[in-house]
């Protein structure tokens, strides 16, 4: 039995904590005011940084200034780093390019170097790599003196990098609108290429930003330049997944009301087979919103993520928008898939996805963290409760972020490569290894 006085001491503890949490609610409860939750959680609620996971830093040697990094691997799954960096002495800009080896990234080889090009945030250059080993590279360079006047230029390398073919314009098109915006993918024999084109809005014509593709052949030929849609989102990042020779693509669409969601189309040996919505988001936007989607294969399924700042998001209300991810079948949207939320409530976007062997995915998004934001990965099986993200690093939330970027390797391991913000010379390309097999000691943000 507890004495009286004993007594009366435990409930006066009880009551100085009670006091002391009901302090601490109301004390955060003013820093959050401003800020109310913006996605309730449910069975899929969202964990950050339960799991620790294991980040391998990858030392690469671009210059302070460099940006814009993009991934992709051969057909042996060797990862190819590419980025934009300056050309010391202020020479213009360089396109860099190098292999990820057993022990990190080669020596970086000069793919492309000029004065003029047009160099973008969101809209930044890319490689890709044939069965045989020839590197294709694209860029771009202005065709006018107009600010939004630039086209799209590839070289090719058929001894893995030491020396570039003369540029080639894969669009028929040089009217002084904008052409950007590529996915640059391998079909194996030959590249296959959708791009952006305003052709169609020279002379403010009042009309819409096009879509069109061709194929680039190992020795340069350029393919039909063919329209695949005759009105889409101006200036969002589109992606392609290839299986074989049929290609399926997603893009943000644009309707005569507005509204920007993400289509796909399937494209067959130049002929377009299907084609339609991936999901009824009703994001209705003025401008374009620089947010495009991205698209992964895995053990014979394809997935696509994309962000959506409609105000209200499967059901729930989403002022800052959401990320989402579903399933796709070969032609189609799978009619059981659903939608899932991937983000942590608060995300800008500029989503990447990378497939696994098992059937799993890794998404990559920037998150809003305080007054800045973070590179965020997270695992997800489409279909099953969400795990834990993980933060790779932290960088600022304005447009020299740009897009972070990743993909799968040999051995379950992913990529990661991002713009450092806030360093010598504004920006730096980083990147890291996730070797997913292997659990880890620390989740510590790398590049801070």
């Amino acid at each position: 039995m507890v004495p009286a006085n004993r007594e009366k001491m435990v409930m006066q503890q009880v009551i100085n904590r009670s006091k002391l949490l009901v302090f601490l609610v109301l004390l955060l409860g003013g820093f959050v005011a401003k800020e109310p939750l913006l996605w309730a959680l449910d069975d899929e609620a969202t964990k950050r940084d339960e799991v620790s996971l294991n980040v391998e830093p990858l030392r690469v040697s671009a210059l302070p200034g460099s940006a814009l990094p993009n991934l992709t691997v051969d057909a042996a799954g060797q990862a190819l780093l590419s980025w934009v960096e300056p050309v010391p002495g202020g020479k213009g800009d360089r396109l860099q390019i190098a292999m990820l080896e057993q022990n990190g990234w080669s020596e970086p080889l000069t793919a492309a170097q000029g004065k003029g090009w047009f160099v973008n945030w969101a809209d930044f250059p890319s490689a890709a790599v044939l069965d045989d080993g020839t590197i294709a590279v694209h860029w771009l360079d202005r065709i006018s003196a107009e600010t939004y006047s630039y086209g799209v230029k590839v070289s090719i390398s058929r001894d893995r990098g030491r020396t570039w073919g003369d540029p080639i314009i894969p669009h028929r098109d040089t009217s002084p609108t904008e052409h950007g915006f590529v996915a640059l993918r391998s079909m194996g024999d030959q590249f296959y290429l959708a791009w952006l084109d305003g052709r169609a809005m020279a002379g403010n014509s009042g009309k819409a930003m096009t879509l069109r593709a061709t194929v680039i052949e190992a020795d340069g030929n350029r393919g039909t330049d063919r329209l695949l849609d005759d009105r889409v989102c101006d200036c969002c990042p589109l992606d392609v997944v290839v299986d074989e020779k049929q290609v399926l693509l997603v893009y943000r669409d644009r309707d005569f009301l507005e509204v920007r969601d993400i289509s796909w189309l399937k494209d067959s040996d130049g002929e377009i087979s299907a084609r339609g919505l991936v999901h009824e988001d009703d994001w209705v936007q003025e401008g374009c919103p620089v947010n495009g989607p991205a698209i992964a294969r895995a053990a014979g399924s394809s997935a696509v993520v994309w962000f959506t700042g409609a105000e209200r998001v499967l059901g729930k209300p989403s002022p800052q928008g959401a990320v989402l991810g579903m399933l796709m079948s070969d032609s189609s949207v799978t009619e059981s898939s659903k939608p899932q939320r991937l983000d942590d409530g608060r995300p800008i976007g500029r989503v990447d996805l990378a497939g696994l062997t098992d059937g799993s995915y890794v998404v990559c998004w920037i998150e809003r963290e305080g007054e800045g934001a973070a590179v965020r990965v997270r695992r997800w099986i489409p279909g099953k409760p969400l795990g834990s993200s993980h933060r790779i690093a932290q960088i600022s939330s304005g447009r020299s972020s740009g897009y972070p970027r990743l993909v799968a390797i040999s051995k379950g391991a992913v990529v990661v490569a991002w713009t450092a913000t806030g360093v010598k010379g504004g920006t730096q390309v980083m990147t890291v290894r996730l070797p997913l097999e292997v659990a880890s000691t620390t989740s510590e943000p790398i590049g801070d």
